[in-house]
């Protein structure tokens, strides 16, 4: 049977000068709470030892304390906000698992913890979606790598979307948010256009995407490489490249109008000129001039979709702008630019980032046939 604490427990405690005997002291104390039904005046009694201790110079009593309140329901919150707020070595086991913790407290934690403490917060075992939402917008990338990765996490729909605007392209967020049960169906689509190709066939499996709408995803992923590929690219490899795509009947109005978003102005030039057969340096002049009737009329020569040309217009607009101002290898800023341009273009259209809008106008075309040589 646990020993009751007394006084004189208190008073050796008191009069003891080495670290390990208050470590030992605060294990003790700390026992009352879980072993013993204590009198109020008891609990009062511990509850000063406690105080007492939580302020002791030895990390090590400290730490002893945390370690035994870590679990402990009826801890006293003072005291465990005390630790939680002390250094890592301190609070880390608190702010992992300790029950006394509310919401309210979790989330003021996240905002002036360090990245070592929202860690330990993403990893409890249950976390709100208030507290998911702080550890989504103000915690460091590794606690949100911690947080995607914790199924008890309940993170709230927005906030995944949210989270896969900021972390495209980051695959070690973009996978395990994958694999996460709850990720609504909306995002399941844009991710299977961002994650590994393991991870891709099993969204498709998992989430029972069907034949078409998987070979779509498919394709815009490709397309997303190929971006890169331009960007990377040298301007001597550029004419090769587009002939290749020609030749594989994918120099589609989806994957030009992506990469005229990334300012990769030649590749869409060279496109143009291989599907229209006209020369390079015409449709160069004719695309650029200022008029309404330049892009127009090479478009309708293209045969590429109508549904697109809006976008085209809007996208070379934008660019132009850009690239007036001095601002073209700004790649944010030319994004967003082409994103406003474009989104105005098409109001029934909603999406969050560019790629997902690019991603939803594809949609449009995917029953298109393919005509005169080239991609729909």
């Amino acid at each position: 049977m646990q020993e009751r604490l007394t006084f004189a427990d208190v008073e050796r405690l008191l009069s003891e000068p080495t670290e390990e005997a208050r470590a030992a002291a605060a294990a003790k104390v700390a026992a009352q709470f879980r072993n013993v039904v204590l009198t109020p005046r008891e609990r009062a009694l511990a509850e000063e030892i406690l105080g007492y201790l939580v302020h002791d110079v030895a990390v090590s009593v400290r730490q002893a304390l945390a370690h035994c309140l870590r679990d402990l329901s009826d801890a006293p919150h003072d005291i465990i906000m005390s630790l939680a707020r002390d250094i890592d070595e301190v609070s880390l086991p608190v702010l992992e698992s300790s029950a006394v913790l509310t919401d309210e407290d979790l989330v003021e934690l996240v905002l002036h913890g360090n990245p070592a403490k929202q860690c330990a917060i993403a990893r409890r075992a249950e976390l709100g979606p208030a507290v998911s939402e702080t550890i989504a917008w103000a915690g460091d990338r590794r606690a949100v790598l911690v947080l995607v990765a914790n199924e008890g996490a309940i993170i709230a729909p927005d906030v995944l979307q949210q989270l896969a605007d900021r972390y495209a392209g980051d695959e070690e967020v973009l996978d395990p948010m994958a694999c996460r049960k709850d990720v609504p169906p909306a995002l399941v689509e844009r991710l299977v256009t961002m994650v590994s190709d393991g991870l891709r066939n099993y969204l498709i499996e998992q989430h029972g995407i069907d034949v078409v709408t998987a070979s779509l995803l498919q394709d815009l992923a490709w397309e997303r490489t190929v971006v890169e590929l331009v960007m990377t690219a040298s301007p001597d490899e550029l004419p090769g490249i587009v002939e290749q795509i020609f030749e594989r009947k994918r120099l589609g109005a989806s994957l030009l109008l992506r990469v005229l978003s990334a300012g990769e102005v030649r590749f869409v030039e060279l496109g143009f000129a291989i599907l229209t057969d006209v020369s390079e340096e015409r449709i160069v002049r004719l695309i650029h001039d200022l008029g309404p009737l330049g892009l127009r009329a090479v478009y309708a020569r293209s045969g590429l979709p109508e549904v697109f040309f809006p976008a085209f217009r809007a996208a070379l607009d934008a660019v132009h702008e850009v690239q007036a101002d001095g601002y073209l290898s700004d790649r944010p800023f030319l994004r967003r630019c082409v994103m406003e341009r474009i989104a105005a273009q098409y109001p029934d259209v909603t999406a969050t980032d560019l790629d997902f809008l690019l991603d939803r106008l594809a949609r449009f075309t995917r029953a298109l046939p393919w005509r005169s040589g080239h991609a729909a």
